[in-house]
């Protein structure tokens, strides 16, 4: 059942590009501040714009709309379409709400897809009412092969409690911390600490959001081994005859 908060048009819209699975992917690598050499490719979700101005505009449509997870599955079926094109030595992540985690379909389509080559990004940022349901989706999910990470990590309360739960095996420094980290001494003392926590707990901690050349040297100094963010590469399409 659709919400009227969502205005008619806009829930046609959706609904047409649900049916008819119109998401083009697009992917974002993730790559090693040493080198430059690639670990990981993010999918990423693109509309027409005429439709939708942004992939963040159009998934809040579509959960006001109460189609959220219907339009999450189609991203996500769209994705994994690519997955044997991501060279053999990377892996492809995922972005998932915890309501379209706890969806069995969405879980059905994933473990279909089980291998360590795929992880989930979690990226709820409200609060988690029944963690014990999502550990166990998880926990199902990394035994089959499945890397979970929580992405936006510093941005709010949530992702704190998505660590303390779930122990993931990658965590993603939101572009919040990131942004300017070269001159603020307080964004550089975080992030050294969750380099720790990281190695820890044995994580692989990714900065997203590295736009500067400054920026991208400062957190390879600080130990973040992993990044993504425009200095790098932009989202496009997989390399070709890989």
């Amino acid at each position: 059942m659709t919400n009227t908060s969502a205005t008619a048009p806009a829930v046609r819209d959706l609904q047409e590009v649900i049916d008819s699975q119109a998401i083009r992917p697009t992917f974002q690598p993730v790559v090693r501040l040493s080198d430059g050499g690639v670990e990981a490719y993010e999918a990423l979700a693109r509309f027409d714009k005429e439709q939708f101005p942004s992939p963040a505009e159009a998934f809040a449509a579509a959960t006001r709309a109460g189609i959220g997870v219907d339009l999450e599955l189609v991203a996500l079926d769209r994705a994994l379409e690519s997955l044997d094109r991501i060279p053999a030595d990377t892996w492809m992540s995922a972005n998932l709400s915890v309501e379209a985690l706890l969806t069995p379909r969405v879980t059905a389509t994933l473990l279909r897809h089980a291998s360590s080559r795929v992880a989930v990004e979690l990226t709820e940022h409200a609060q988690v009412t029944d963690y014990r349901a999502l550990v166990d989706v998880t926990n199902q999910l990394r035994a089959a092969g499945m890397l979970i990470a929580v992405d936006d990590t510093g941005a709010g309360f949530a992702s704190l409690s998505h660590i303390l739960q779930l122990r993931p095996d990658i965590i993603k420094l939101d572009i919040t911390l990131t942004r300017s980290i070269d001159t603020d001494p307080v964004r550089m003392a975080l992030a050294r600490s969750l380099v720790g926590f990281a190695e820890d707990i044995g994580a692989i901690l990714i900065a997203e959001g590295i736009e500067t050349e400054d920026e991208h040297e400062k957190l390879r100094s600080l130990g973040v081994k992993l990044g993504q963010g425009y200095f790098m590469a932009r989202p496009g399409p997989l390399p070709q005859n890989l």
